[in-house]
């Protein structure tokens, strides 16, 4: 006896249009990949630039933050203070540039006061102009670093408003 194969094309009984219908449902479910793909690379792009301007603007904070304690506990130059202020100065303006072109609402000179005040504070100081010459640690009076705090204070702020500035942008 011989066999009979008993194969059954599955396709043999899809009409026009079910053709139509497999072909539109494959044609959408590779455009929604595209369309979820290309959304979710945007909006991963943009936090990852988001992340690295808060974490610049932190560094800067900590940077800061760094020579204020040295200056608290007398162990600063004098003679290393002004190149460090330079320096800083070029990173905030290199940054803040970045941050303002990008993120429209923030201002570039949002640093303005820990960039000008801080170093007039500190360079304008007697305690600094006395000790400057002697090359050694500046030994800042009571009043001086009572002084520096009421800075801190009154602008330590800046930071935080340009990294919920960044966040809350587009």
């Amino acid at each position: 006896m011989g066999t009979s194969c008993c194969c059954i094309n599955p396709f043999d009984s899809f009409t026009n249009a079910n053709w139509i219908a497999l072909v539109g449902i494959a044609v959408n479910a590779i455009l929604a990949f595209w369309i979820v793909r290309t959304i979710q690379n945007k909006l991963t792009n943009k936090r990852v630039l988001k992340d690295h301007f808060i974490n610049e603007v932190k560094e800067i904070r900590n940077d800061y933050k760094n020579c204020l304690n040295n200056l608290y506990l007398n162990q600063t130059n004098a003679k290393i203070v002004i190149p460090w202020f330079k320096l800083i100065n070029i990173k905030i303006d290199d940054l803040m540039i970045l941050i303002s072109q990008k993120y429209k609402k923030i201002d570039q000179k949002a640093l303005n006061p820990y960039q000008n005040e801080l170093r007039e504070l500190i360079t304008e100081n007697e305690d600094f102009i006395k000790q400057y010459e002697s090359g050694k640690q500046v030994n800042f009076s009571e009043i001086s670093r009572n002084q520096f705090i009421k800075f801190q204070q009154k602008h330590n702020h800046l930071f935080n408003d340009i990294i919920i500035k960044i966040n809350d942008a587009e």
